[in-house]
């Protein structure tokens, strides 16, 4: 099979840790190029990982190489100018999460991505960790059965804490950063205030992971019903009923990362943690616990894989074989309605 020439727009922390180095693995892949505005360092970065060009920008990049896909890893508020541009070309494109900053814009990416034909993944790797693809498994058995009755909850918990696990620095060669020529970043939703505009790009930067995980976990669309005025607590409901809560920062963690989903049922439960995200070669963990004739927990044997790489993995495999894309466009545009709803509700209740 031809090798997947994959050109990387950024070569920051997360673009180079997170991102170039598990895709320089992948024997069905080809580091095309990098394109970076601090030049020393992209060089240093081509240099570490056997990239053959370098870029000052996304454009020069795309008019120079013949290109499969882009791995877009860049601040959020820069996608609504790099992804058309990817996307124009028909090119299959990834970028981290969230897919942008507004509601609208995400609607018109999604849409450019389907015109197109092709598969734009958003970096929401938790979807990829083997534990949360269990335990949706077992959450989806359970609800098509009934056989430990009907789904009664959601409790998810994810305070601040060491997301970076002692992961080792990256290469930085001290260039300051540039401003990316001709791109202003995208601006908040119109009606958001200074102040809102700052909560809600701090929320949508930490906490969609979660906002996404929960519908993905129970195959469900759900609404957002109360926003604790403290910031503290979000309280949705599902589709079919099922009440959920996410708890964010009721407490902080210093050098460990806790992250918590339990999906509850009438006779049983499914749990869910996870580890903090740049944890190389660590996946989550599944306890299930069942109540019939008999209490029954069974601690499920997860192999170790790291979401990131697992990602990597999974968005190639999906441009090369036509699977379905694990995280999509279409799917990531609700995460961006739910949170501004959030905001206007927490707002609304101070």
């Amino acid at each position: 099979m031809k090798k997947l020439r994959i050109g990387f727009v950024g070569t920051g922390f997360m673009g180079q840790l997170a991102h170039i180095a598990n895709y320089a693995i992948l024997p069905e892949v080809e580091i095309a190029a990098v394109a970076e505005g601090r030049t020393k360092t992209a060089e240093a970065v081509a240099r570490r990982y056997g990239i053959p060009c370098v870029y000052p920008d996304h454009r020069a990049m795309l008019e120079n190489e013949e290109l499969d896909a882009v791995v877009a890893i860049t601040w959020f508020d820069l996608h609504h100018k790099i992804v058309p541009d990817v996307l124009k070309r028909r090119l299959h494109c990834l970028t981290e999460k969230p897919m942008c900053g507004r509601p609208d814009t995400a609607k018109s990416l999604a849409a450019l991505a389907r015109d197109a034909g092709v598969t734009y993944q958003i970096g929401y790797m938790k979807r990829c960790d083997p534990a949360t693809i269990r335990a949706k498994s077992q959450i989806g058995e359970w609800k098509r059965t009934g056989e430990f009755g009907k789904p009664r909850y959601l409790r998810v918990s994810m305070p601040p804490g060491d997301w970076t696990a002692g992961i080792e620095p990256a290469i930085n060669c001290g260039d300051a950063p540039v401003k990316y020529a001709g791109i202003t970043p995208e601006p908040a939703p119109d009606w958001m205030s200074p102040e809102i505009a700052a909560s809600y790009g701090a929320f949508v930067n930490y906490y969609i992971h979660q906002v996404n995980l929960i519908r993905y976990l129970l195959d469900e669309d759900y609404v957002v019903r109360y926003a604790d005025p403290s910031g503290v607590l979000l309280v949705a409901e599902s589709t079919s009923g099922v009440p959920i809560v996410l708890e964010m920062a009721a407490y902080h963690v210093r050098e460990q990362w806790h992250e918590f989903y339990t999906a509850c049922f009438e006779r049983g439960k499914v749990e869910l943690s996870l580890t903090a995200p740049m944890a190389r070669q660590h996946s989550g963990n599944v306890r299930i616990y069942r109540s019939a004739n008999t209490d029954v927990s069974e601690q499920l044997v997860i192999p170790p894989r790291w979401s990131m790489a697992e990602q990597a993995r999974i968005f190639v495999e999906t441009i090369q074989r036509g699977k379905p894309c694990i995280s999509p466009a279409e799917d990531a545009v609700k995460d961006l309605e739910l949170a501004e709803s959030y905001i206007r509700m927490l707002y609304g209740s101070r």
